[in-house]
Order: C-alpha cells, then structure tokens, then sequence
C-alpha cells in the first residue's frame, strides 16, 4: 500500500492513519532477515525472528462473523508452523465482526482489551517550549552501545523483561545499522541514560512509540523532549502530522505538546502457542 504525506486531511483521515501507521510498520520489518507475511482483504499476520510479540501478530481483520473460527485456526496454524511461541492479534476500530475481541477470548487469547487512547497532532503547531535539566541530551540509538542503552532503560522504564527491548537491538543489528524499521533515541542526564522513545514514519504520518523514562528522572520535562526531538526530526523530513497511542501516565504529556484524543483505539490480545 503506497501513501503520500498527509496534507490537509479530515477528522475521518487522520483518525484511520493511527493505526495504520502501526500496521506500515508490521509491513517495513521486510527488512528483516526470514521476515514472512500474509496480506489479504480478510486478515493480515507477520512474523519475524525477534523474541517479542510486537514482530509476530494478527492484524487488519475484516471478516464475517462466520469466517471467524476458520481465520483464527489458520492464522494459529500459521504461527505455529514458525514455531512462534506466541502473538499478537489487534483489533482497531474497523475490525469486523464487532464482537471479534469476545470471540478471541473465547478462543483463548488474553490481554489489553480496551486498548490505549489514540493522539493526533499537528507538527506546525507544537509546544516546543520544554524545559529540561542542565546536563540532559538526546541522541540517536545506531551502534550497538546505544542500542543496548536503549534497551536497559526501556526495559526499566516499563518494568518489561529485557527481551522486550533485546528484541529492537536484535532487528536494528540484523537488519543493518541504519537500515532497522524504527529511529531510536536514547536521552541522558549527565551521561547516564535515562530516557527512550521510537520514532516511525509510515501511512503518511509519523508514529511516536517507546517513550520511557527511569522513575529517577522523571518530573523533568525529559519525556516530553524525548518525545518532542523525533516529532522534530519528523517535520524536517517533511511529515505534518503525528499519531501515537498514549498510556495513562503519559496521557498529559503529549497534551502539552499538542496532541488531542481522536475517537480510535485499538485493542491488544495475546494467544501462547502449545
């Protein structure tokens, strides 16, 4: 699917590019070494070597109530056939049939159901007024020191297992240096890292993921520069809008910075293979 960079957009437009951003970035892990996909009208999957769901899942379901159970024993044969010890199915708001989460759960999937609230903003209109400590700075994760900075402190800043993280350290070094899906950064405060958060452009916007901070430093104003620094970049590259989905704790960031909530969100479920 080829897209141009939003321009002038409606409400309708610019609500559908949050979670198609998320579905371009699915597609851009072609980079990677043994990527493989399906792409129908009905129903995408991925799957990819790295060790996190993020790079095995479901995705784009457009099905009739009795096509369900057959696309979800295919889909499951799929991934087992790769011997993917789990992944991931997203439900968004056009997901058909409606009552698709209620029918995964009873397939046996589990996981965030309500989903994060979706933010959209307007890179010519950012609060770009953000104040943060003396020693604080911002660089890009490419070399594997930086990647692997990145990764201790995402993995901290979420309280995830350190393969969450290990997993982007993984497909940025396979897949070349430079050449990886996602731009990470890596913020520090008199040169310790404290900070992350991911950059990808895609569906013609630009998508902010991955933004932590160590519990130590936060209050400072570094999530919102590490959040603001690739919506910057994004902007020189040409891009006008940006789309992410928002955690609670980071919910009154973003506000700050220019995002408001548009009426989308998108639902997580997680299945374990046998």
């Amino acid at each position: 699917m080829i897209y141009q960079i939003l321009t002038n957009p409606t409400e309708a437009e610019l609500t559908n590019r949050v979670h198609e951003n998320l579905y371009e970035l699915f597609r851009a892990m072609h980079v990677l070494p043994g990527f493989e996909s399906v792409e129908t009208d009905k129903l995408c999957y991925h799957h990819a070597f790295p060790t996190n769901p993020m790079f095995k899942g479901a995705w784009r379901a457009r099905l009739a109530a009795s096509e369900v159970d057959n696309a979800i024993d295919e889909a499951k044969a799929w991934f087992d056939q790769r011997k993917a010890p789990y992944f991931f199915w997203w439900v968004d708001p056009q997901t058909q049939p409606a009552d698709m989460t209620q029918r995964l759960i009873e397939r046996g999937f589990d996981g965030n159901l309500v989903g994060d609230p979706s933010m959209i903003a307007d890179l010519h209109t950012l609060n770009e007024d953000i104040r943060v400590p003396d020693g604080f700075s911002i660089n890009r994760a490419i070399e594997l020191k930086t990647l692997e900075q990145w990764r201790d402190v995402f993995a901290e800043s979420f309280q995830a297992p350190a393969d969450a993280g290990q997993a982007w350290v993984d497909a940025t070094m396979k897949g070349g240096q430079g050449q990886a899906p996602l731009k990470m950064y890596v913020g520090y405060l008199n040169e310790k890292p404290v900070a992350t958060s991911i950059l990808f452009n895609g569906a013609g916007v630009s998508g902010i993921y991955g933004v932590g901070t160590l519990p130590e430093a936060r209050g400072q104003g570094i999530g919102s520069a590490m959040t603001l620094k690739p919506l910057l970049d994004a902007r020189n590259q040409g891009f006008n809008y940006a789309v992410l989905f928002s955690s609670r704790m980071g919910y009154p960031v973003y506000q700050r910075l220019g995002f408001r909530e548009v009426k989308s969100k998108i639902g997580i479920l997680i299945l374990e293979n046998d």
